[in-house]
């Protein structure tokens, strides 16, 4: 049977695992984050990432620095 010293080895090592694989998406801008509600209605089966990502991009479009002018998500 394995001892407790192994079994907290390989617990350490398994926690070591997920951390370095798990995905730190990055946070979204003010602009996107206005604009993924409407992503996601006008498009239901549509992930977050995904939203996010063509929000992202539309924000770069509107204004270079991510931010869109006033009125453009009234």
């Amino acid at each position: 049977m394995a001892t407790k010293k192994t079994i907290a080895m390989l617990l350490i090592s398994l926690l070591v695992i997920i951390v370095a694989c798990a995905n730190v998406g990055e946070a979204l801008s003010d602009c996107a984050m206005h604009c993924l509600p409407g992503c996601m209605k006008q498009v239901p089966v549509a992930s977050i990432d995904t939203c996010g990502n063509a929000c992202e991009g539309l924000c770069d479009q509107l204004d270079g620095d991510g931010n869109p002018g006033l009125g453009d998500f009234s």
